[in-house]
């Protein structure tokens, strides 16, 4: 049997299947590009707080629906290129990272440290510390060498860890000295760091030009009249 439409219920047809391209535009639009996490350097702080903080920062990427290369791959372009975890490297030698991770772009953060604010040091011995971890983080597109994103935090947190106090008696005088603790980055602080340091780059930056980009932009002189 041969179906005849009516106008209406032709237009209805064509309709349903324009909507469908509809729905299924939007799927293809929000795919997300791979992106490897190098492991976070460390300075003034741990290893464990760092790889915690990498750790954080794969599961921020992942969760806004990126393909985040394994941990494991990292390593392996890591040793690779005999890296040191105390080391402030140029963008270039993160977006060969990149490249030799087989990634489209590459984050580079750093815990630059993890204490008290010199600005905020412990007026008592006892009680609540409020340490904060100092996070520097840049994205760049490893296909194009092009830094898409950096932002810098402190972000603070409260730790029961008990200040060191020494006490030092003299004819003279008595002297109390307080040193503060070596703090680690748990690993609840750590994502809440991770998530603050990364919040403009998916509210600004995902999904832009710049991120998508495959080839560098040439600068081309502007001709004399």
């Amino acid at each position: 049997m041969i179906a005849r439409f009516t106008g209406a219920r032709l237009f209805g047809a064509v309709a349903v299947a324009a909507l469908g391209v509809c729905v299924t535009s939007p799927a293809h639009a929000q795919r997300r590009p791979s992106i490897v996490i190098m492991p976070a350097q460390y300075f003034g702080a741990d290893e464990q707080s760092a790889r915690n903080l990498t750790q954080s920062l794969a599961e921020q990427f992942e969760r806004q629906g990126y393909t985040v290369i394994s941990s494991d791959r990292a390593e392996s372009a890591w040793q690779s290129m005999n890296l040191s975890s105390n080391t402030h490297y140029p963008d270039r030698v993160a977006v060969r990272f990149g490249r030799q991770a087989g990634a489209d772009l590459v984050a580079y953060p750093r815990l630059l440290s993890l204490g008290i604010p010199a600005v905020n040091p412990p007026a008592e011995p006892a009680g609540m510390l409020e340490p904060a971890a100092v996070v520097h983080l840049r994205v760049l597109n490893a296909r194009t060498g092009g830094n898409i994103y950096f932002r810098q935090i402190a972000h603070e947190f409260r730790s029961d860890a008990a200040p060191q106090t020494n006490t030092t008696v003299t004819e003279d005088m008595t002297t109390t000295t307080v040193r503060t603790p070596d703090f680690t980055l748990p690993q609840p602080v750590a994502t809440a760091a991770a998530n603050e340091v990364t919040s403009m780059y998916f509210q600004n930056v995902a999904g832009s030009r710049q991120e998508m980009r495959t080839v560098p932009v040439t600068r081309t002189r502007a001709r004399r009249r």
